[in-house]
């Protein structure tokens, strides 16, 4: 990580992933348990546009003048918008908690139903390219969102491109998306609704279900890490594992999770 400053001029939105998570509020991985899950890739990212409100600006008068100026947490939630260029029944069925219908050769999903106020927590993994301010090297920021509820506007009909809107409702949470909970001796909170970073490579999260028999857990083919030094954290049921057995392909935890447990893994490809 000493290559990564923690300072960029950043550009684009170059990837988003969608996650839908376990009752424990990490990925929900699929069996078997080789098959790494990377959640539901959204079909041409446009922009994320995150609305953090800001804090309540207080100001104590008196004497025809200012006497002290403080200020309170927001009361507002955090929100924000995603625009793709694709349209995706499935994940739109997925976030909305409806089915994707298949009918003789067609596809519908139904919208403005009566699961509105039911939504799934969904997860939220998005990044962009960069240049590090020092070196103007290539790098990337990424947000991680743990915990939100995403609702989806259909495009409508002209001249333009259609263009698909999500409006995210983000709900601050006590844990990362890879089960580890915030602390103040680590993370400085206790809570946090989003989590920015930045990596040297291009950052990927998967996971992978754990069954009692499967010991090594590979990378997608598609997206092997650059080198064993890029594989950030692998944790077992939310506790990192410090000696994981790593290679560019994939992981060897140094004990085999059991059934059911979840493998997540942060690296860069």
């Amino acid at each position: 990580m000493a290559n990564v400053t923690g300072e960029m001029y950043a550009v684009g939105a170059r990837r988003g992933v969608i996650f839908e998570l376990n009752a424990a509020g990490m990925p929900d991985a699929i069996a078997p348990a080789h098959t790494a899950y990377e959640g539901i890739e959204l079909l041409g990212l446009k922009t994320f546009e995150p609305t953090i409100p800001p804090v309540r600006n207080i100001v104590h008068s008196g004497n025809d003048r200012v006497m002290a100026f403080d200020f309170l947490p927001a009361i507002e939630g955090i929100g924000g918008t995603l625009s793709v260029a694709g349209r995706d029944f499935g994940l739109d069925a997925m976030i909305a908690a409806v089915k994707e219908v298949t009918l003789n050769e067609t596809k519908y999903v139904a919208q403005g139903t009566d699961q509105q106020g039911a939504e799934p927590d969904v997860a939220l993994f998005v990044f962009q390219q960069a240049k590090d301010a020092s070196s103007r090297s290539r790098r990337y920021r990424f947000h991680i969102v743990p915990k939100c509820v995403i609702s989806a506007t259909p495009p409508g009909m002209n001249e333009n491109p259609a263009e698909t809107k999500y409006s995210l409702a983000i709900n601050p949470t006590t844990q990362h998306l890879w089960g580890t909970a915030l602390s103040i001796a680590t993370d400085g909170c206790l809570e946090a609704g989003m989590i920015e970073g930045m990596s040297e490579g291009r950052p990927n999260l998967v996971a992978w279900l754990g069954d009692g028999v499967e010991t090594e857990f590979l990378f997608p083919t598609s997206k092997p890490a650059t080198v064993t030094t890029k594989i950030h954290g692998v944790w077992v049921a939310g506790v990192i594992d410090a000696s994981v057995g790593k290679t560019v392909t994939g992981v060897t935890p140094t004990t085999m999770p059991t059934a059911g447990q979840i493998v997540v893994a942060l690296y860069e490809y």
